[in-house]
């Protein structure tokens, strides 16, 4: 099934931030899996994610989302509908980048999953209370509308429905640790080539509304105005120390889970 809101290119006159947004991701997309932190590496990563999603999820160890309609906001090349298609799910993975999805439809063929089309922050084809879980990586913090979004989430939620937001305040200086772990990297094997335009990059961050940063206090207050329970956080450590040991020593070096986090909140049943 696909569920498609694809209209005409808009005018450049109307070209706007989000406009922005979506043709600086979908200029990456073809290497987007090369980010040591993005993908997914399954003999250790995998298994790792599918520790944390079981957490969010209140599941015991071992258990499967067999049943479990998911949806995976803003799901880009498919890695995390990769972890939940491997825990049983019947995945939905939304994302306003064309070639993004492109790539996850290739990656995800034969599997129990479907693609939208869509703005995380106006999911207008999807019904309200479709989802028993929702998950995210990586997006909270380049919303141009949060607590839009955050009430589109609640919405699509099932009552009693979970969501994991795993985020970081990526504009948060590096602290002593990790600017030595970085020096060691550099001394073992060239810095990976930047992807991306870097000043480019920069200039959009500065017009979001978590431009200045996003951390789990200001996520959970956010949330919680668009109606969520906050159930807590969950560790992100071993996501970026276990779940890395297929990668090179200079690339899990470069790694931290510092600035970064995992947080639960849930749509209240009543």
């Amino acid at each position: 099934m696909t569920l498609d809101i694809a209209g005409a290119s808009s005018p450049a006159p109307n070209y706007n931030l989000k406009d922005e947004i979506c043709d600086y991701w979908s200029g990456r997309a073809a290497t987007f899996d090369q980010s040591v932190s993005h993908w997914i590496e399954p003999r250790h990563g995998l298994p790792e994610w599918q520790r944390l999603v079981r957490g969010a999820c209140a599941l015991p160890p071992g258990g499967d989302l067999a049943g479990w309609q998911v949806l995976d906001i803003a799901c880009g090349t498919g890695e995390i509908s990769q972890v939940l298609t491997s825990l049983g799910a019947s995945v939905t993975g939304l994302d306003f980048s064309e070639t993004m999805l492109g790539l996850a439809r290739r990656k995800l063929a034969g599997k129990d999953w479907r693609y939208v089309l869509s703005d995380a922050e106006a999911m207008v084809l999807i019904e309200e209370n479709t989802f028993d879980f929702a998950i995210t990586r990586h997006l909270a913090w380049t919303l141009t509308n949060p607590q839009t979004a955050y009430g589109e989430w609640f919405r699509v939620l099932k009552p009693g429905g979970r969501l994991l937001v795993v985020d970081g305040n990526f504009r948060a200086p590096k602290g002593f640790y990790q600017r030595l772990r970085n020096w060691l990297a550099d001394r073992l094997s060239a810095p990976r080539p930047a992807q991306g335009d870097r000043a480019r990059h920069e200039a959009i961050l500065d017009r979001l509304p978590y431009g200045d940063g996003l951390d789990a206090g200001r996520l959970a207050s956010d949330l919680q105005a668009a109606g969520f329970d906050i159930a807590g956080q969950l560790p992100v450590r071993p996501l970026y120390g276990k779940g890395m040991r297929g990668h090179g020593l200079a690339d899990r070096l470069r790694q931290s889970s510092a600035n970064r986090f995992a947080l639960v909140a849930v749509k209240p049943a009543a």
